[in-house]
């Protein structure tokens, strides 16, 4: 069975560039591998970008993310 697709198969799922920049700002916490004053760890981060903290240790900085109810993401 083959399947075709038309522009009916879409939704508009466009967003303004606010609610871009506040998409998962309730939900998400970024946690990236970074070096800070010469020490290696996690930078964690909320969705718009915000630095929230830094710790040393990875299963640290996800317990942190964890308490305050929010998901953890991995980035490079």
């Amino acid at each position: 069975m083959e399947y075709q697709m038309n522009s009916e198969s879409f939704h508009d799922l466009s967003m303004a560039s606010q609610d871009f920049t506040n998409w998962g700002t309730d939900t998400v916490a970024y946690l990236k591998p970074e070096h800070q004053d010469g020490i290696a760890g996690y930078a964690i981060y909320s969705a718009d970008g915000q630095h929230l903290a830094f710790v040393e240790d990875r299963n640290h900085a996800k317990a942190l993310v964890l308490e305050n109810e929010l998901v953890p993401v991995y980035v490079q």
